[in-house]
């Protein structure tokens, strides 16, 4: 098992901080329990977020800036997610394409 990371600052997380990480994350469809439980901040999405203990500190401190951390973690996530899509359909085009054409000489 890899060792979870905060999303802002790369540290390893501390136990506590992993245990609810894990716990909330696997809670998300129970509210009842999932609001018992509440203690990490929340992302986009309504999930949660994975900080460690310092960040969770600052992020209470100074919620603003860190919705704009989370917001622009969002667009780097779209922005992954669309170039992975287009190189996937560009090569299921050059697959299809060599299939039914076949090597050129």
């Amino acid at each position: 098992m890899t060792a979870c990371r905060c999303q802002f600052c790369s540290a390893n997380l501390e136990p506590v901080q992993e245990l609810r990480f894990l716990v909330e994350t696997e809670t998300l469809d129970d509210p009842v329990h999932l609001n018992r439980i509440r203690r990490l901040p929340v992302a986009a999405n309504g999930r949660p977020l994975r900080v460690c203990k310092t960040c969770q500190s600052q992020m209470e401190t100074n919620p603003a800036r860190f919705r704009a951390a989370v917001e622009q973690a969002c667009i780097r996530r779209q922005l992954r997610t669309g170039m992975l899509a287009a190189v996937g359909i560009l090569s299921a085009g050059w697959f299809l394409n060599m299939l039914l054409h076949g090597p050129r000489a």
